[in-house]
């Protein structure tokens, strides 16, 4: 297999969990980073064993850079990856795919146009918990869906929001649930299937001084008549593990975190299957475990090399934001929003 070059925009704590992980993966290799600051961007190319560029063009003309990796604020995704795909590179953005569905539309056609990949991160779903959970309901073993939640209430200290872009309009697209939530909001809609309405309030009760919410709490109706509720919170202290909780006419399966805690099902053993937590960031984001990233960036590489859609492109990471926006505009509107 060719070795693939991969590049990273962004020097913070997601471009170092990701630039970790493409060190696991056989046949990757990082290249470049690309930063604002000369001084960390220097520091972070030097830890990992890549060339430095605070020049997002020089850094897209690095040579064999076929990927290029967005871990920048929310509402820069879009330029960034508009530019790297003119320039024809691969794109893999980080969650959420952009703050807005109009600028996440710019995004998927610049790639379409460019003719190369985009993928768009949502780790979670490369753990086999999560798969097998997955698996059950797409094989009717739940029968009919009648309820599935996403709870995520998650605590962020005040040196979070204190001189960031985390909380923001512009750069982060709102707060507790397009950042934290999203991923489990995300598995929520990729498991229970499109949703048909929603509904929302939301507040800065921890945080008053931030743009955005740390609270909210949300209801949705999916298109097969099951209902769910969202909780997005980086308000909940100490934070909790996230949960995922699916329930059918013949059983229900409970995510903790990224283990099954309950697996019960009409018929089926009560096994809840091997533990694996890896990406606990309840309280802390530096927590999180660099495996899921791994298994994405992964697939993404193999999408190249094989040259089909990565399993989350850019159309499939528009779906979760399409969500989020609707329980945003719900909130606003202080009524029910059809998507």
């Amino acid at each position: 297999m060719n070795e693939i070059g991969f590049g990273i925009v962004g020097g913070g704590m997601i471009g170092a969990v990701q630039a970790a992980a493409i060190q696991q993966i056989g046949g990757a290799k990082l290249l470049a980073v690309c930063g604002r600051d000369e001084t960390r961007t220097a520091e972070f190319a030097g830890r990992f064993g890549a060339a430095g560029y605070t020049d997002y063009d020089k850094f897209l003309q690095h040579p064999g850079l076929q990927i290029v990796n967005i871990c920048t604020p929310n509402g820069t995704h879009a330029d960034l990856g508009i530019r790297a795909a003119k320039a024809g590179k691969h794109v893999l953005v980080e969650k959420p795919i952009e703050i807005t569905l109009e600028k996440a539309d710019a995004l998927i056609a610049a790639c379409d146009q460019a003719n190369v990949k985009l993928g768009v991160i949502f780790q979670s779903r490369f753990l086999p918990a999560i798969q097998r959970i997955k698996r059950a309901v797409d094989e009717g073993r739940l029968g009919k869906l009648m309820v599935g939640d996403a709870l995520v209430k998650w605590y962020r200290a005040p040196e979070y929001y204190a001189d960031s872009w985390h909380g923001t309009l512009a750069q982060d697209g709102g707060g507790a649930l397009i950042n934290q939530a999203i991923h489990t909001v995300d598995l929520l809609r990729w498991i229970m299937g499109p949703v048909e309405s929603a509904f929302a309030m939301k507040s800065a009760l921890r945080y008053p001084h931030i743009e955005a919410e740390d609270t909210l709490v949300g209801t949705v109706k999916f298109q097969n008549g099951a209902l769910g509720m969202v909780q997005a919170t980086t308000s909940v202290k100490p934070g909790f593990k996230r949960r995922l909780e699916i329930s059918g006419e013949r059983g229900s399966v409970i995510l903790d975190g990224d283990a099954i805690s309950v697996w019960a099902i009409d018929g089926e053993d009560a096994d809840t299957g091997e533990a694996e937590q890896l990406t606990d960031g309840s309280a802390n984001p530096a927590a999180i475990s660099n495996e899921g990233h791994r298994r994405q960036i992964e697939d993404m590489m193999h999408a190249v090399i094989e040259n089909r859609a990565p399993m989350i492109d850019g159309r499939e990471g528009r779906k979760s934001l399409e969500l989020v926006v609707a329980l945003y505009a719900a909130a606003n509107q202080g009524k029910p929003v059809t998507l």
